[in-house]
């Protein structure tokens, strides 16, 4: 049987091999795909037409983190100074993929950014900055409670579990057709679901500690499956 191809949307970078500008995966997030049976395969679409052919070859997509989506283009006029954009071709390409990817109605798996930005396309809404609380999001683990009798749940194996995770922004109104299936204990929203069982968005990386954790590894295993 073939291996499902999961696209993965590069992440734009100031130097990669020295002063080049590049676009690269995570190391980490290609082992994850290929343990769990998968081809990966790194997307940079610059339109929408370049994104749609590139997500009809595609399996399964997967929307990694990443610096601040720049809310100026949905309606947010109000830049907060803690915000650090990638530059606009990064959303540019993380845009343009989801869309072509809700239309073909591929399985996702959306993580930190990739997470916010998901839910903004489809037209939720997230917080452009939340003040620290008892719980560190500032590149720590942390707990997470999982939302019992969810996909997300059953996909873990549990309903407490450890994301590593660091950001300032987070999802706020989820879209319609998400679901709220984790939080961190002060509230953040940690994760999400589609109505129809497609979309997986975790707020923590499973990536970083999915080569030693098969909780962490589960939800590439989940995608991959999805994709056959």
């Amino acid at each position: 049987m073939a291996r499902p191809l999961v696209l993965i949307v590069g992440r734009w970078s100031e130097r990669i091999n020295g002063s080049s500008r590049g676009v690269y995966v995570p190391q980490k997030m290609l082992d994850a795909v290929a343990r769990a049976g998968g081809e990966p395969m790194m997307a940079w679409p610059d339109d929408s037409d370049r994104a749609e052919r590139l997500v009809d070859l595609a399996d399964a997509v997967i929307l990694p983190g990443g610096n601040d989506l720049d809310l100026r283009p949905f309606g947010v006029p109000e830049v907060h100074p803690r915000e650090k954009h990638s530059p606009p071709a990064q959303d540019a390409a993380d845009v343009t993929i989801s869309r072509a990817a809700l239309g073909r109605e591929r399985p996702m798996l959306a993580i930190c950014r990739g997470m916010q930005v998901l839910n903004v396309v489809m037209g939720g809404t997230i917080h452009a900055h939340f003040e620290e609380t008892t719980v560190k999001h500032d590149g720590v683990p942390h707990e997470v409670d999982v939302r019992s009798g969810t996909l997300t749940e059953s996909m873990l194996g549990g309903t407490r579990i450890s994301g590593w995770s660091s950001h300032h922004q987070a999802c706020d109104r989820l879209a319609d057709g998400l679901r709220l299936s984790a939080t961190a204990d002060d509230g953040i929203v940690e994760g999400f679901e589609s109505d129809d069982g497609r979309i997986l968005g975790l707020q923590w990386h499973p990536e970083v500690d999915a080569a030693d954790d098969p909780i962490q590894q589960a939800p590439f295993d989940w995608l991959v499956r999805q994709g056959r």
